[in-house]
């Protein structure tokens, strides 16, 4: 279910370094692509739960995903915006 977010490991590690670097865009972008691969891998397992406690908790993986994406995107959005300003 998380094989989508091993790829983006590193750059997630050294998120600093990857909003920094000439191609961090695109790195961005694989970093999102991987957090809603994953968001929709564990929505597709919620609907399969074997009982309540684990949908919940599943839900609550999938709310984390989406969350950890639109981090990434809005410190993306600041880093370029302060770059762009100087």
């Amino acid at each position: 279910m998380y094989d989508a977010l091993l790829p983006i490991a590193q750059d997630l590690n050294t998120l600093d370094a990857t909003l920094s670097a000439p191609d961090g865009a695109q790195r961005v972008a694989r970093i999102a692509a991987a957090f809603d691969e994953t968001a929709r891998r564990i929505s597709t397992a919620t609907q399969s739960a074997a009982d309540e406690r684990e949908r919940l908790e599943l839900q609550k993986l999938y709310r984390g995903m989406i969350a950890a994406r639109r981090i990434v995107l809005t410190l993306h959005e600041r880093h370029s915006a302060r770059h762009n300003a100087v």
